[in-house]
């Protein structure tokens, strides 16, 4: 799924006031890594990838755990957070 690129520093430093992230899905890759998807109050209602903090690649994490992670204590995100594994990636230290 290609979405859109959501810079990282808008989430966390650039965030208007009153601006919220108000969906998140975590989602494997088929070659076992992790990347986050983001819905937020200040860019409509579709999803959009995270890119590194200043540079328009997507941000990818080994583990789903880091990524969670980064999305509570990084974010301050306080909601429900979807997992979607990849069908037929089955590796336990991906976890």
């Amino acid at each position: 799924m290609e979405l859109g690129l959501i810079l990282e520093r808008e989430l966390t430093t650039l965030r208007p006031p009153g601006g919220t992230i108000t969906d998140v899905h975590v989602c494997q890759h088929d070659t076992g890594k992790w990347h986050i998807n983001v819905r937020v109050s200040w860019r409509g209602t579709t999803l959009h990838h995270i890119g590194l903090y200043d540079k328009k690649r997507i941000r990818l994490y080994k583990k789903a755990s880091s990524a969670i992670r980064h999305i509570v204590i990084g974010y301050g995100y306080e909601g429900t957070i979807a997992v979607h594994p990849c069908a037929g990636v089955r590796d336990e230290a991906s976890f």
